[in-house]
């Protein structure tokens, strides 16, 4: 009816994209736009819409049970949760905090299911690359078991929150994060005036993160410090990455770098995950008469990759630029 009357079927599905018209930058389309953002609220809106198509499409995957739907899901909510605090300045914090906390609930419902299956895959290929001799009992069958077990259990509580009301009050939040976009005068400050300081403010931040690592004795402690140091990292990669519209090689550059330190702690924290499951399956093997000695042999060699990731971690910490960030970007 509506098109018989002279209506035209919109260009996207995507409210956000209708909305910003044309401050959408053409890389949602797969092209390359060569005109940096001039003012960061511009930087700060194209940000979510990138990442709200991305959710969009994600949210589709993993109701088809596309088996990376769930990662990749994760990963968009976690950027639209990060994209409002990279440029913390440029948007009240009333008006951006509904739409970071809603993304918060859509990362936190994904966690469980993600996590038993990079854990589940982890340990599968590891007991694999085993000689058959050192495999003592049903160990394949209780992990499957057990991770199996946890992975179904993270689906369904993530359908649940997918289909929930407030998670859909988070996409109607998103929308009138761009639609009417709660903005300050700081929005309008030139992105290459305004991104270093915020970056500098996140490079502060994992470098004392850093620093109160290496103050650290007690194993498990320092394992905890370690993990804070992901999440610094984690966050300053995210606005590095940000940053790319407006200074190009040079912030892809220097996020690439802080990448790999992420990399090298998401790997020594999948080390501490994947110690503490071992144990838990060791004594409940122990418990139904079964023998241990595998278990016990891969706690041992997922301490090895904890050193190794460690060791890897410092290689990549030399690696990144020891100038103050807002000088070395801007050169």
């Amino acid at each position: 009816m509506l098109v018989q009357c002279g209506a035209a079927p919109a260009a996207t599905a995507s409210k956000l994209v209708r909305a910003l018209g044309d401050a959408v930058p053409e890389t949602t389309a797969g092209k390359q736009d060569e005109r940096a953002p001039q003012e960061t609220a511009h930087l700060l809106l194209a940000l979510v819409a990138q990442q709200t198509e991305e959710q969009l499409r994600q949210d589709a995957a993993v109701r088809a049970e596309q088996a990376e739907g769930v990662h990749k899901l994760r990963i968009a909510a976690r950027r639209i949760r990060s994209a409002p605090h990279d440029l913390p300045d440029a948007a009240r914090a009333g008006g951006r905090e509904p739409a970071a906390r809603g993304a918060a609930l859509a990362g936190q419902a994904l966690g469980p299911a993600r996590d038993a299956q990079v854990l589940r895959e982890h340990l599968d290929a590891v007991v694999d690359a085993e000689t058959p001799e050192l495999v003592l009992g049903p160990v394949l069958r209780r992990i499957d078991a057990e991770l199996g077990a946890a992975h179904r259990a993270g689906i369904e509580e993530a359908r649940r929150v997918l289909d929930s009301e407030r998670y859909f009050r988070l996409l109607d939040a998103l929308d009138e994060l761009v639609a009417v976009p709660p903005l300050t005068s700081r929005g309008h400050v030139a992105s290459r005036e305004l991104v270093p300081r915020l970056l500098a403010q996140d490079d502060k931040k994992l470098r004392t993160a850093v620093r109160d690592v290496g103050r650290t004795e007690d194993p498990d402690s320092r394992d905890l410090a370690m993990h804070e140091a992901r999440k610094k990292a984690k966050r300053l990669r995210y606005a590095a990455e940000s940053a790319i519209p407006v200074f190009g090689k040079r912030a892809k550059s220097y996020s690439k770098k802080v990448k790999k330190l992420q990399t090298t702690l998401g790997l020594h924290q999948d080390s501490v995950v994947a110690r503490g499951k071992l144990r838990e399956l060791g004594i409940q093997a122990n418990l139904s008469g079964e023998n241990g000695f595998t278990f016990g042999r891969l706690h041992a060699l997922e301490e090895w990759r904890a050193d190794r990731a460690e060791r890897d971690f410092y290689a990549a910490w030399d690696k990144l630029p020891a100038k103050k960030i807002r000088r070395w970007i801007r050169r």
